[in-house]
């Protein structure tokens, strides 16, 4: 249905043709410039921020346990804050006031200690270190695609969903965020019309009395640099009120000829501590990602890659695509005594993407020509507001110690517009790629377009009842309804009720917990999320409707700086939409049932006072049960999904504030299938090295980050498909940062 569902012209994206004409001097003297103009306007915020830190330093309100604890903590004992978040509430994720052993569901979490030390800037770094995750694609203007367990990943904000399941349209600067919260497998239950992949909750800042102030400065390969800073302290004697501001400007080049990057990000907020029962808060962000459109290089029939350079740019060096977010978030909690919670939060989202987008439309042939395509973005825009409203009563007044009842409701409203038209032509792989440019620069307009309104409309209930009625032994149960109501235009035409109607899920499980600190559960789990993609007949594909049940351990040293987690399941999903082809630029799918079953082993935490470890493992056996188009498919192993990814990042710190760091990303090869009467080859596996080095001295902070050292060169399939080319990742780059706290 939405240009990213249906076809390859979802994708935003024009480069501005003044990138690439300017000279060496001039680019060199706009970057000095712009250094110092951002630079100019952090440094009097920080100046006006230390009296106020020092204010904040007197007040008597707890620490909070999440924040990251800087260099100048008076302690001469080596400080490891990279792992705190162990004792972090996963309330705002899972509905329950547990800590993340308790839970009976797998949840990695990458904190922005973590971040900076990996220099994870995306989402797609973000899956390449979160075992059972990865990164399926990078869509101009708005960010990259994230598997779990093999399935489209929905996102939430604060523990609120943008956009609409799979298909987030933004992509959050990382200087804005405190952690992400990947919880995998199905979570209807706690978010409503959700699918069974899992979802990622992007947290944001917040400005607890322990929130530094920064200034840091990035450069690297590519002419890319990076200038960011944070204010935060209180705004009264007490502290009781606080304050976060944060500014980051980022821009450069890429590996590919052409291909430019250009992000703002502006973010503040306020909590407040009304009174000792009553809290809340309010944040405000303004993003702006401007980057070229690259979709990849062509292939010729048989998936065989063209013999051009690495960095081989095919698109249109004039084009840019422009994303521009704006949003408000709010949340008030209320404790009026040791037995009741009320958590209240609401978030309004707006997004708007103009520019212009080219792609490769199909194979080479044999000369070197091939089909292109592009599109320009009249308007395109969504606005999401959401509001989420909670209770939680515990139990131990009856007897039941430990025990918890909860319920939410939850009501999205979700609108997406978009008015596009569209040109093609021919260009060949056998020119240079400036040449190539200029074929998609005067790609005559076809006199085609596509217009789409769609409005959703999401309203979900739920209950969750945490019971446990013996000491080691705590029962799980929960039951949410969620109604989806969905209403689409396309080209003006009658408004369509695309409502699958109402839908209860539920999930149940038991945790057992043999000796202190070793949680052992079994659990069961549903998703049910509306399908908005057409089949070949342009009828809407049936919802997706899913089940999963797991069995994992979870460990936690006793001074909480170790996790160690198992988790073994297997997941059942109806109508999962595949690829199936496309015509008049319309990508059509069909629904297939399908099996995931896996393994995922995770070490998060210290092995020692100096060392950290963040690694773990995931087995993947993806397998079709259910393809009526094609019978013939049904027990195969599902195209596109590697069965076996791995990561490892390890840090060690010395008393002397010097640290050294040593990582890698391993995913195995991947069965394809394109929908010919040719076998396809398989995309190979690649491993990837990372490396870092650091030294702390007093409230200074510099940093090297090597990426990628081998230079291993790998691509992936970003649409299930060789039709539209295989993305190339980035080779080897370098990333040097200098920090000073306030």
């Amino acid at each position: 249905m939405k240009p990213l569902q249906r076809s390859i012209a979802a994708h935003t994206g024009r480069s501005s043709s003044y990138h690439a004409r300017r000279s060496g001097m001039a680019r060199k003297a706009t970057t000095m410039l712009r250094s110092y103009l951002l630079a100019g306007a952090v440094a009097p915020c920080l100046l006006f921020a230390e009296p106020a830190l020092a204010q904040a330093s007197t007040s008597t309100a707890a620490p909070d346990p999440t924040a990251t604890q800087t260099s100048a903590d008076a302690s001469s004992e080596i400080v490891v804050t990279g792992y705190r978040y162990l004792d972090v509430n996963t309330s705002g994720i899972t509905n329950l006031p547990l800590p993340l052993e308790k839970v009976p569901q797998s949840i990695s979490l990458l904190n922005n200690d973590f971040v900076k030390a990996a220099d994870i800037r995306t989402i797609a770094d973000v899956a390449q270190y979160t075992t059972g995750a990865l990164w399926a694609s990078y869509v101009p203007s708005y960010g990259s695609t994230l598997l779990l367990r093999g399935l489209p990943a929905s996102f939430a904000v604060d523990g609120i969903v943008v956009g609409t399941p799979g298909d987030p349209l933004f992509e959050p600067d990382r200087a804005m965020l405190q952690r992400y919260e990947v919880v995998k497998g199905p979570a209807s239950v706690v978010y409503g019309a959700e699918g069974p992949g899992g979802l990622v909750n992007l947290e944001l800042k917040s400005a607890s009395p322990n929130t530094p102030s920064y200034v840091e400065a990035q450069g690297g390969s590519f002419g890319r640099w990076r200038l960011e800073g944070q204010v935060a302290g209180a705004l009264n004697a007490s502290g009781t009120i606080r304050a976060i501001g944060v500014a980051a400007h980022e821009q450069g080049g890429s590996f590919v000829d052409f291909v430019h990057l250009n992000k703002t990000l502006v973010y503040g907020g306020i909590d407040a501590d009304v009174t000792d029962t009553l809290r809340t808060y309010a944040r405000a962000s303004y993003q702006r990602t401007a980057d070229t459109p690259y979709n990849g290089i062509p292939v010729y029939a048989d998936a065989s890659l063209p013999r051009v350079p690495y960095d081989y740019f095919v698109g249109g060096s004039n084009f840019e695509a422009v994303g521009k977010t704006v949003r408000v978030d709010a949340g008030l909690a209320w404790t009026p005594g040791t037995l009741w919670s009320f958590d209240l939060k609401g978030i309004w989202q707006r997004t708007t993407h103009g520019g212009e987008n080219s792609y490769s439309a199909g194979y080479l042939a044999a000369d070197g020509s091939f089909p292109i395509s592009g599109e320009v973005f009249n308007d395109w825009s969504t606005r999401d507001a959401t509001i989420a409203a909670s209770a939680v009563r515990k139990l131990d007044d009856l007897g039941l110690s430990g025990s918890i009842i909860s319920t939410s409701l939850r009501y999205q409203h979700y609108v997406y517009a978009i008015d596009e038209s569209f040109a093609s032509g021919t260009g060949n792989i056998n020119d240079d790629d400036r040449a190539l440019s200029e074929a998609f620069n005067t790609a005559p307009a076809t006199g085609g377009g596509y217009r789409q309104d769609e409005t959703l409309n999401y309203l979900t209930a739920s209950v969750q009842a945490l019971i446990k009625p013996v000491q080691p032994i705590t029962l799980l149960g929960g039951v949410s309804w969620s109604r989806p109501r969905i209403e689409n235009n396309t080209f003006d035409g009658p408004v369509q009720n695309l409502s699958p109607g109402g839908q209860v899920s539920a999930r149940a499980g038991v945790i057992v917990e043999p000796v202190r600190g070793l949680n052992l559960y079994v659990s069961y789990s549903e998703s049910y999320q509306s399908n908005l993609r057409l089949d070949v007949d342009r009828n809407v594909l049936a919802p997706l409707k899913g089940e999963q049940y797991e069995v994992g351990a979870k460990y936690v040293s006793p001074d909480r700086r170790l996790l160690l987690t198992a988790a073994l399941f297997s997941l059942k999903e109806s109508n999962v939409p595949e690829y199936d082809s496309t015509v008049n630029n319309e990508t059509y799918y069909r629904g297939e049932g399908v099996r995931h079953r896996g393994l995922e082993l995770e070490a998060i935490g210290q092995i020692t006072k100096a060392w950290q470890i963040r690694g773990g493992v995931a087995l993947l056996d993806p397998k079709v049960t259910s393809d009526r188009s094609n019978p013939a498919n049904d027990g195969e192993t599902r195209p596109w999904l590697p069965k076996v990814t791995a990561n490892l990042f390890t840090t060690y710190e010395w008393s002397n504030g010097l640290s050294v760091s040593a990582g890698g990303r391993y995913v195995g090869p991947e069965r394809t299938y394109d929908r010919t009467s040719a076998p396809t080859p398989e995309l190979p596996h690649y491993l990837l090295a990372d490396a870092g080095l650091g030294y702390t001295t007093g409230r200074w902070h510099a940093q090297l980050n090597l990426k990628n050292i081998g230079d291993k060169r790998y691509y992936i399939a970003p649409y299930d498909t060789f039709a539209y080319g295989l993305y190339p990742g980035e080779p080897r780059s370098v990333a040097v940062s200098l920090r000073r706290d306030f």
